[in-house]
């Protein structure tokens, strides 16, 4: 397994050909609505994994402001699914993600399909606030997690 961030226009396209397979195909995202200008924004960062030298999996992270981060289209091919790539991207964005803590601290805020929660609270996040909603046809949650530097 190999993750790291994404350096190189080519790189992010093979980013969004994974979420065309997962959004666009599988959970049938309109693909007019999978792209959005964050995905080019100067300060967005997206992540790439490969499993068995395989594109795998995907995320972006969005700086939302000093010591806040927003976590974004994290997906995984379905032949990858329960290999432990989700895992390790998110470990990966939470890495980057300290990059813009305060005093230590790095909000991160991402907005989870209802059917992927059990697997954010396995890192350690929490419902914002219980409250659902519909995006393009799926039920989500909003999720939060205070990452805090490891004390030297």
């Amino acid at each position: 397994m190999n993750v790291w961030e994404v350096t190189t226009d080519s790189e992010r396209e093979r980013c969004y050909a994974i979420r065309t397979k997962v959004f666009v195909e599988e959970q049938k995202v309109a693909a007019e609505n999978e792209r959005d200008a964050f995905d080019t924004a100067p300060s967005t960062r997206h992540v790439l994994a490969e499993v068995a030298g395989r594109d795998a999996a995907t995320a972006r992270l969005l700086v939302d402001g000093p010591g806040h981060v927003h976590i974004g289209r994290m997906a995984v091919h379905a032949w990858a699914r329960g290999s432990g790539v989700g895992r390790a991207v998110m470990e990966k964005i939470h890495e980057m993600a300290m990059d813009y803590a305060v005093d230590g601290v790095t909000r991160v805020e991402l907005s989870a399909q209802e059917t992927a929660m059990g697997f954010y609270r396995s890192l350690g996040y929490e419902a914002k606030s219980g409250e659902r909603y519909l995006d393009e046809g799926m039920w989500h949650q909003d999720m939060v997690l205070d990452l805090r530097r490891a004390e030297a």
